[in-house]
């Protein structure tokens, strides 16, 4: 039996858009018809969860030093 194939973040295509308030926002391009599309999904979560983590962590930085 053969492995699946791993579908890291940086495999997926990434869009920018701009969000109703005017700001850019980067996003993970998934294609429904993919044959891996699990595992696109689960790649796009991952990088979105660790993205969301580095910006609340930096926040929360930031108020601890307001320098």
């Amino acid at each position: 039996m053969t492995e699946a194939r791993k579908t890291r973040p940086s495999d997926l295509p990434t869009k920018r858009v701009v969000a109703s308030d005017g700001s850019v926002i980067q996003m993970k391009v998934v294609q429904a018809e993919s044959p891996t599309l699990g595992a696109d999904l689960l790649a796009a979560f991952r990088s979105n969860v660790r993205r969301i983590r580095e910006d609340r962590r930096d926040r929360q930085r930031a108020a601890q030093n307001p320098s």
